[in-house]
């Protein structure tokens, strides 16, 4: 778009940052969990293939509010909800952070 009038180009706000699945994956650790907007696209596709290798959980989040914990396969037919990552339960309960959220997310 370009306005005649004042020589100002618009520019649309970039959609979201693509970020490395290890970075990723340092952020749900230590935070224990991570929300992801619905348009959040890249991020979520790093974590389709990061639950497949069984290093996070994915939950979509309902119309409700209430989080449903989605298996491997289902993860592709959520993608027009938002959803949030956790920390998988290696022991105890999924989503509680390394050092019991002493590092900064």
């Amino acid at each position: 778009m370009f306005d005649q009038e004042t020589n100002v180009v618009a520019f649309k706000p970039r959609a979201s940052v693509a970020h490395h699945p290890k970075s990723l994956l340092e952020r749900i650790y230590a935070a224990g969990a991570l929300p992801v907007r619905t348009d959040d696209k890249a991020t979520k596709a790093a974590a389709v293939m990061l639950q497949a290798l069984g290093f996070l959980v994915i939950e979509e989040i309902l119309a409700d509010g209430t989080p449903r914990r989605l298996r491997r396969g289902e993860a592709k037919a959520a993608m027009d909800r938002p959803w949030r990552l956790l920390k998988p339960a290696f022991s105890g309960e999924a989503g509680v952070p390394d050092g019991g959220g002493a590092f900064p997310a």
